[in-house]
């Protein structure tokens, strides 16, 4: 839409110096895993969710219901930078729906802009020990004239994520 173009533009012709990353607000939308500190998944099969642990920002989290509940609809969601996500597994294939997001973040780190209309289709695949393939759908019809997808490869880590806190320019 001519308005979303616009706000990617100024974004990129003032140096991203509005980016809500730098006032230690939380990478929401895909950004969550452009972070350089990594992310985790800890799958609890007993009560329904996978916990997706964000290793930068303020060690946030995220949650994806995976206890079969219907995605819920974006106005009946509370909107937050995490959105209210669902998911379930298609063969080796994890797919989630989300909803419910807030604008206060740039879905990544080049200013993509969105509103409170989004709804995001994930993918997440781990083709070998090493890979998480991750791709994602963006469906936001206030923003684009039709849906639109990325995608792009994380190394997988063991281990513990390194702790980092974010000490920017708070808002």
């Amino acid at each position: 839409m001519p308005w979303s173009r616009s706000v990617f533009l100024y974004r990129q012709q003032t140096k991203f110096k509005d980016d809500p990353v730098n006032r230690c607000l939380p990478p929401g939308g895909p950004r969550q895993f452009q972070q350089p500190q990594g992310v985790q998944f800890v799958e609890q099969r007993e009560v329904g969710r996978i916990l997706v642990l964000l290793g930068g920002g303020n060690r946030n989290w995220r949650i994806i219901h995976t206890d079969g509940r219907p995605i819920g609809e974006s106005a009946e969601a509370v909107p937050s930078y995490y959105g209210s996500s669902v998911g379930k597994w298609d063969g080796d294939t994890l797919v989630v729906d989300s909803v419910g997001y807030n604008e206060r973040f740039w879905m990544g780190s080049n200013g993509v802009p969105h509103t409170e209309a989004l709804h995001l289709t994930e993918r997440f695949r781990r083709p070998d020990f090493d890979t998480l393939s991750y791709q994602v759908t963006i469906d936001d019809p206030r923003s684009y004239t039709r849906p639109w997808t990325a995608g792009w490869s994380l190394r997988w880590v063991e281990g513990d994520l390194p702790e980092y806190f974010c000490e920017g320019n708070k808002p």
